[in-house]
């Protein structure tokens, strides 16, 4: 039997159509998949820094976000990295100390490395580690760790971007920012509270303190923001009340401010808060007057006094730490135990 002159059935042409269809829709899906895949990760590469960050201020608003400890987060591809890979990080020496010995983490387990600070120009320092063979994995370098940051060395003048860079055995070199620059913020002030204490006694051998002025000096290079508190906190034991009778410059001169009187957890408490900014370097002088209750013994427990400066919520940003933002005394004798304490040998 011939087939010649015979034409196929429409149904088998649909079905290899069909069919076609389906392995060629195949084949650009598979294509697809594996053009829009990621590359398979090799070497080493700095994925970003270890910790948190921290906000370091420039006399001018100006201000930097750098990681709140000197090290790195870092990623061994699939294939691993032999021996002699190396890790640099550069940071600013204001800022930042190198420990007496880097370390990689990876889970529990703690890989000592050897890292050699080099100093650059400037303020620079470039500390490389060497590495040894690693597998593949996620890998904590701890190198170091910020310098502690309070008045009057917490402003820094156009601070030092840290970097992570990652140099393989080839020579290739894969870097990262692990810093930025943040907006201007407004020029950093701060505040250093005094205070003159007397002390209220009563009894056989019992006395307390408690401020009868207060002093609050700005650092500067802003001014203290206006609505600036500063509150005194006694304990109602002792103390009826305590109130705040005036406000001066070095001069003398009134300060407009509001002084209030209230109560507070068992707490008198005393307010002034200010109605004006205070410019850098001025001081503000604060009198206070307390009125103590009549004792005769011991006391079982006593809250210390306490002077304390609160910063308007909208300027806490720019408010520069000196580390004497309130003041309090932990001699008071009100117990047979604190009298016990505070007899001579």
């Amino acid at each position: 039997m011939t087939t010649e002159g015979i034409r196929p059935h429409r149904r088998v042409i649909l079905q290899g159509a069909v069919a076609t269809g389906a392995v060629l829709t195949a084949e650009l899906t598979q294509s697809a998949q594996a053009s829009a895949a990621p590359p398979v990760p090799k070497g080493i590469t700095p994925v970003g820094p270890m910790s948190t960050s921290r906000l370091v201020q420039g006399p001018q608003g100006a201000s930097v976000e750098v990681p709140a400890a000197l090290g790195a987060l870092l990623t061994v591809g699939t294939s691993g990295v032999p021996a002699g890979a190396v890790v640099a990080l550069t940071y600013d020496s204001r800022l930042y100390f190198a420990a007496p010995r880097s370390v990689l983490v990876r889970g529990s387990r703690l890989i000592p490395v050897h890292g050699v600070p080099k100093a650059g120009p400037g303020h620079a320092v470039r500390l490389e580690v060497r590495l040894p063979q690693l597998p593949a994995g996620e890998y904590t370098l701890q190198a170091g760790a910020l310098k502690p940051q309070r008045f009057p060395a917490d402003l820094v003048t156009d601070p030092l971007p840290v970097q992570v860079e990652v140099v393989d055995l080839a020579g290739a070199t894969t870097a990262r920012a692990l810093s930025r620059p943040t907006a201007k913020k407004d020029v950093p002030w701060g505040v250093q509270l005094g205070a003159g204490w007397q002390q209220a006694a009563w009894g056989d051998g019992f006395s307390v303190w408690y401020p009868t002025l207060v002093t609050a000096h700005s650092v500067g290079p802003g001014v203290v923001p206006a609505g600036s508190r500063i509150r005194i906190s006694l304990d109602r034991q002792v103390f009826e009340s305590v109130e705040i009778t005036a406000a001066t410059d070095s001069d003398g001169k009134r300060v407009l401010g509001l002084p209030r009187r209230g109560t507070s957890t068992g707490r008198a408490t005393a307010t002034w808060t200010s109605h004006a900014p205070v410019e850098a370097d001025a001081r503000v002088t604060l009198i206070c007057r307390t009125e103590v209750r009549e004792l005769s013994g011991p006391l079982d427990t006593l809250a210390p006094p306490l002077v304390e400066f609160l910063p308007p919520k909208r300027s806490r940003d720019s408010q520069r730490p000196t580390g004497q933002e309130s003041q309090t005394r932990s001699d008071d004798i009100y117990s047979t135990a604190t009298r016990a304490a505070a007899a001579p040998a």
